[in-house]
């Protein structure tokens, strides 16, 4: 596809679909402009040029930037400009090199967290796949509530790995703990700890990493810092415990109480599914006839996931609300975001104040292996894409295998008149 030739339009950058193999886009308007689209989905605009005339003339092609930071005309823009300078025998890659590294040295650690933001933060870095705008967001906002205020005004080129582990303790001491308003009548609470020190470091890491990448810094100072586990330990709920949720739930649906989020949290229970799963279900998603959960774009990509009768239920008795999303918001603007509030308050009526949202998923997992199913059996209900991430429950499983053991080692001994 190298050959082919379009004006390059915003409409066109966007419809470009990545390939086994990377190509250009060339824009039949300005000769030597081009998209680069690589097989993971990052697009590109580039200029190709020779510098000066003749056949000494030298063969140049930069990339002027991602299409995710900068619109295509102000990349045509750039690219005219290229092209020229190398009509005069003038190289302005050399000069954008040069530009590149002196600005290297003067990046603050707020703006190389800009610079991910906009052009790294979309896509995973391990294999390329477009990240959930709503992760991206989540990474975002931690790095700004506590690496900003820390060390948002340091040359990223200055740092090093005790920086980075004097950032790790101030969080942990919770040094950046505040609240932040965050709408007209909302606030976001902010808290410190070690595992929030865990999850802040990791994704600034990333940042340095990408740093790297783009040749603004030799090394990534915080490979090699040690953090601590991030804290969330797997809690299981008893057979008393879940019926002391149940019959939480039970009262408040008698009362008509927060029924979205009742019933966001009677599916996580009965699926095991993630809480954004849920709350950004669409009804397109929801197979009626053979009782099956398909998402298009879940944590671990596509997945197709069973439905209990229990689950099923819930699905079909909730009211048609919006023509897409299934737990719209009270504004029909998007998906239903407060379940974790409704948890919050029905885990305390419950007694359970140590209970996690995530935990029903763990839970889910617990009682399906106490009735005898395989880890690969929970992985597909669980929707893991890799079998080792499974394996966690693995512990669990080796409970009951002991269990059975005991029970077929009696029954056996009895024959056996041992």
């Amino acid at each position: 596809m190298s050959d082919e030739r379009k004006r390059l339009t915003k409409r066109v950058v966007d419809a470009a679909k990545p390939l086994a193999k990377a190509y250009i886009l060339w824009d039949s308007d300005l000769a030597g402009f081009g998209l680069r689209v690589s097989p993971s989905g990052a697009k590109a605009y580039i200029a190709s040029y020779r510098v000066g005339v003749g056949r000494g003339a030298k063969q140049r092609r930069v990339s002027i930037g991602r299409s995710s930071a900068m619109t295509c005309e102000a990349a045509r823009r750039e690219a005219t400009v290229y092209i020229a300078a190398a009509r005069t025998g003038d190289d302005r890659r050399e000069e954008v090199h040069f530009d590149a590294a002196s600005a290297a040295k003067d990046l603050t650690v707020k703006e190389a967290i800009e610079l991910w933001r906009a052009e790294a933060a979309p896509r995973n870095r391990r294999n390329g796949k477009k990240r959930r705008q709503k992760n991206i967001d989540n990474d975002v906002n931690r790095l700004n509530a506590h690496v900003v205020p820390l060390i948002g005004k340091r040359l990223v080129s200055s740092l090093t790995a005790q920086d980075i582990a004097k950032l790790r303790d101030d969080i942990t001491e919770g040094k950046t703990a505040c609240v932040v308003k965050t709408k007209k009548h909302g606030v976001r609470r902010v808290t410190g700890g070690a595992g929030t020190a865990t999850r802040t470091i990791r994704t600034f890491k990333s940042v340095l990493s990408y740093c790297v990448d783009r040749q603004l810094v030799p090394a990534n100072v915080a490979i090699g810092v040690k953090l601590a586990p991030d804290g969330q330990s797997e809690r299981y709920l008893t057979v008393p415990e879940a019926a002391a949720i149940g019959k939480r739930i039970t009262i408040w649906e008698s009362q008509d109480r927060r029924m979205k989020g009742i019933r966001i949290i009677k599916l996580l229970a009965l699926t095991g599914a993630r809480t954004g799963e849920m709350e950004e279900l669409e009804w397109t998603e929801i197979d009626f006839d053979q009782s099956f959960l398909r998402f298009g774009d879940s944590k671990s990509g596509k997945s197709v996931r069973p439905l209990s009768p229990e689950a099923l239920e819930v699905l079909r008795t909730a009211p048609r609300l919006h023509p897409k999303w299934v737990f719209p918001n009270k504004y029909r603007t998007g998906p239903y975001c407060g379940t974790q509030g409704v948890w919050r308050d029905l885990r305390k009526e419950a007694g359970l104040n140590d209970v996690r949202k995530h935990d029903l998923r763990h839970s889910f997992a617990s009682f399906g292996l106490s009735e005898g199913l395989s880890l690969p059996i929970i992985g597909t209900l669980l929707g893991h894409l890799r079998p080792e991430t499974t394996q966690r429950y693995a512990h669990l499983a080796d409970a009951q295998a002991r269990q059975a053991a005991v029970s077929v080692g009696g029954a056996v001994g009895a024959a056996l008149r041992l």
